[in-house]
């Protein structure tokens, strides 16, 4: 059986939808299966990774999963990897895929990274046939770079960023899952084809929508740091977000792959191309103060 955890979020219910698309069965699991989608093939299962004994029900020997990564603290997150993880060895499941970020690991600036890292050392020691499917900023989100004033403001130098078409990332996982001899390795990056500075980013941005005003205006660490609390955002949040540009500032988001290719057959979308299908987005979405620092999987 093939496992969807998250199902009811964006990238969960994306992989989902491939997968009912593939007309392969598969079981999913969320909080409230009232929410889930209805799919053919779908089965709805309640649970969370914080309910243990609803992870056993979800998971069974042999099983193909999709664990996606939590958006929480630091310590929650890693917290409910952990016992996600254990209850999966508990229930002998044959392969595990798990939504990462592009290069994670200790020495990461940005913090999810650092905690995605030490979730793949979780699944690699636990001795479980896993892959990492790894994950940039989305590109669905856009237009949340951006401040009322047509700003990028996050301390980024002159870093180069790629990014992640989730509908992209969603149908690749699908094929890893519904296709066992496509999913080869350990380690796979989705993204858009190329790789740009935020001041490309913000000239791309501006021609795409015809805004003027759109622009890399970057504020300093510790401005940028206070302009997000006064805001109001959760402070883990907040510096979750600075250590993704100071991941950009010295290259850490500079990845671009030809793995979505790979695993389903056609390039990955151009950045230009995303710019002009979330063109509205850019015109009509700018959300206060942007919200590239409430990082979301």
């Amino acid at each position: 059986m093939i496992v969807v955890t998250g199902a009811t979020g964006g990238v969960g219910g994306t992989v989902a939808r491939h997968l009912s698309q593939l007309g392969v069965p598969f079981r999913m699991l969320t909080r409230d299966p009232a929410r889930a989608p209805q799919l053919p093939g779908g089965e709805a299962v309640e649970g969370s990774f914080d309910d243990p004994d609803s992870l056993r029900r979800l998971m069974g020997p042999g099983d193909r999963v999709f664990m996606v990564s939590l958006h929480a603290s630091y310590e929650t997150r890693l917290a409910l990897h952990r016992r996600f993880i254990e209850v999966a060895v508990e229930r002998q499941v044959g392969r595990v895929l798990y939504l990462s970020s592009i290069n994670p690991g200790p020495e990461a600036k940005f913090t999810h990274a650092r905690s995605h890292g030490e979730t793949e050392v979780m699944l690699a020691e636990a001795g479980l046939s896993w892959g990492a499917v790894r994950m940039g900023m989305w590109a669905e989100q856009i237009d949340d770079w951006f401040d009322p004033d047509g700003r990028i403001t996050g301390p980024g130098g002159d870093g180069r960023v790629s990014l992640t078409y989730r509908e992209e990332i969603g149908e690749a996982i699908a094929n890893l899952l519904a296709y066992p001899e496509r999913d080869d390795r350990e380690i796979y990056n989705i993204t858009t084809p190329e790789s740009v500075t935020l001041h490309e980013l913000a000239e791309m941005a501006r021609e795409v929508s015809g805004r003027q005003e759109l622009r890399y205006e970057p504020l300093t660490r510790d401005e940028w740091v206070a302009f997000r609390l006064a805001l109001g955002r959760q402070e883990w949040s907040v510096r979750g977000g600075l250590g993704f540009y100071d991941g950009i500032a010295v290259g850490e988001h500079d990845v671009v792959s030809d793995d979505f290719q790979r695993i389903v057959g056609r390039p990955p979308t151009p950045l230009r191309t995303l710019l002009e299908m979330f063109r509205e987005q850019l015109l009509t979405g700018v959300k206060p103060g942007g919200a590239i620092g409430a990082i979301e999987d």
